[in-house]
């Protein structure tokens, strides 16, 4: 009962790990129909700011604030300047997006390479745990009180953001955005600031279990890349645009590969992909999803 506590409690964490990522992404493409690959290099430049942050100030909770701030505006000027102007020129196909982002993924590997191992000498770093948070809880078994911390996070994070754009003015122009964007332009709202401001939304996010990640794994230039495959699968389980749909998704994608590792190991490196052939055969807009609309 204790061995399946404890991962049943990993699992649980894992999957609010990958929520942090696949919220973003989620949302990026399943309303504004941006196949967005360069989301990993978002999820590493929250990592790497915040060791930096981390190393300036000796404070993991001010790197857990001020690091997700380069993505999000990273991301804000990825939209507005570069992806939107391809979109106005009839340049928004999934293949096109998917080969620039996933172009400057690699460019951010690259880049992060050059100046923190070729330059620095640094291979693989980490954020040091604050007080408090780097010790165990009796809660039947003693488990990491970091990971019940990045479970919380996780939740949190999925409340804020259904409330936001489910229940909200702001998600309410999002929507309308998607559906009929001369309509909302007609209202006098600027609709490439709303969309450019959802876009840095989902980057900041990424930042920020990025920052979240680097307490808890190695932060080195594979991370993007790892996390980038589960995040996918989320999206395509849960379905483009749904908050609910990703939370779920993420839970089936922590849990299955959190407990086949435990108990069946043989499966554990293919066993979500099954789920994930599974749903594209028999429900291929996922759990909760909407056909997505070009942009």
């Amino acid at each position: 009962m204790t061995f399946f506590l404890f991962n049943l409690l990993n699992g649980l964490q894992l999957s609010m790990l990958i929520f942090l990522m696949a919220i973003g992404l989620t949302v990026i493409f399943g309303l504004m129909d941006i196949l967005n690959l360069a989301h990993g290099a978002f999820y590493m430049a929250g990592a790497y700011f915040g060791y930096v942050v981390f190393q300036a100030t000796g404070s993991f909770w001010i790197a857990l604030a001020i690091a997700p701030l380069l993505p999000l505006v990273l991301g804000f000027l990825l939209q507005y300047f570069v992806l939107q102007p391809l979109i106005d020129r009839g340049r928004s196909a999934h293949l096109d997006m998917a080969l620039l982002t996933f172009g400057l993924l690699f460019f951010t590997i690259g880049l992060i390479d050059l100046v923190f191992f070729e330059t620095l000498g640094l291979t693989f770093m980490s954020i040091d745990k604050p007080a408090g948070l780097g010790s165990y809880v009796n809660i039947g078994t003693f488990y990491p009180s970091y990971r019940l911390f990045i479970i919380a996070v996780g939740l949190l994070v999925a409340l804020i953001v259904w409330l936001l754009l489910e229940r909200t003015v702001v998600g309410a122009v999002v929507r309308a955005g998607v559906d009929d964007r001369e309509m909302v332009r007609a209202m006098g709202v600027n609709v490439y600031v709303v969309f450019a401001s959802v876009f840095a939304l989902g980057c900041g996010l990424a930042g920020l279990a990025g920052v979240i990640a680097g307490a808890e794994l190695s932060i080195n230039i594979t991370m993007g890349v790892q996390i980038l495959i589960p995040t996918l699968v989320v999206v395509v389980l849960g379905g483009l645009g749904s908050v609910k749909g990703c939370f779920f998704g993420s839970l089936i994608v922590g849990m299955t590969e959190t407990l086949s590792q435990a108990y069946v190991p043989a499966l554990a490196l293919f066993a979500t992909y099954l789920i994930l052939a599974a749903m594209l055969v028999f429900r291929p807009q996922g759990f909760f999803g909407r056909t997505p609309k070009s942009v």
